[in-house]
């Protein structure tokens, strides 16, 4: 393993530290806005404009985006993956019409979809979600059905509908443990868009505050950037964070290959 893979281990180990030993930024403390660095031992970073610590914000925030973003892109590859299967089973009936509702979806920016989500479901707890499984599983299942037309082809496959297997047999069989290492591949690699789309979402104001952590990332930077000669570190430290997560979760996804 390399020696970038292991920072970025350590990058992740750093940020559970963090979380498991500060304190959420949820509270305000007017008596210490806009600490500046180095100023107060209790807060090394200093604090935002609320008293709140920097460094809570950028462990919480970063920590926070993860806990939303794995069960998204894992629950986008399970739905896709079982469209996958039904266009499979049903090649003339589903397979037809979920390849032209693919085709519809890869028209449509991804973030659009998941704004016009979120406007249907604003009181669902899980909206956001919903609204990045929808935004995302084409773009998976189109991958996954390309990878699928490859097996069609291959003889172990026509030999098993020789011996009298049946769709569904082979699909289990056959299809889903070829399609597991792509899975794995597109659960990793699709992480950095789904990690700039929940900042994004957290910058317009689109609450993804139910874990009760404090503010995301994005929402960090709006909050403070209108303050940045006084206190431009709490506009920095989130862009910083958003970026160095990306790129740590890049590094992953590139193990995978």
């Amino acid at each position: 393993m390399k020696l970038s893979h292991f920072l970025l281990f350590g990058f992740f180990l750093i940020i559970l530290f963090l979380v498991f030993t500060l304190d959420p930024p949820r509270s305000a403390n007017l008596e210490l806005a806009n600490c500046i660095p180095l100023q107060n031992a209790h807060h090394l970073l200093g604090c935002d404009r609320l008293g709140r610590d920097n460094l809570s914000l950028f462990s919480y925030g970063i920590f926070g985006a993860f806990v939303i973003c794995l069960p998204a892109r894992f629950l986008t590859l399970v739905f896709a993956s079982f469209l996958s299967g039904l266009g499979f089973l049903f090649p003339t009936i589903a397979g037809f019409l979920l390849g032209s509702l693919a085709s519809v979806f890869l028209c449509l920016p991804s973030l659009l979809v998941a704004l016009i989500v979120i406007s249907i479901l604003p009181g669902l707890t899980w909206s956001i979600l919903v609204a990045i499984v929808l935004a995302d599983w084409a773009l998976a299942y189109e991958v996954i059905q390309g990878k699928i037309k490859e097996l069609k082809g291959s003889g172990y496959m026509q030999a098993s509908y020789s011996m009298g297997a049946s769709r569904i047999q082979v699909f289990v069989f056959h299809v889903l443990p070829s399609i597991q290492s792509l899975a794995f591949y597109l659960f990793l690699t699709g992480i950095p868009s789904v990690i700039m789309t929940l900042a994004l979402f957290s910058y317009l104001g689109i609450n993804l505050d139910f874990l009760d952590w404090g503010p995301g990332l994005g929402e960090q930077i709006a909050f403070s950037k209108d303050y940045f000669e006084r206190n431009w570190i709490s506009v920095m430290l989130p862009i910083f964070g958003i970026v160095l997560t990306v790129y740590s979760v890049s590094g992953f996804g590139n193990l995978s290959k």
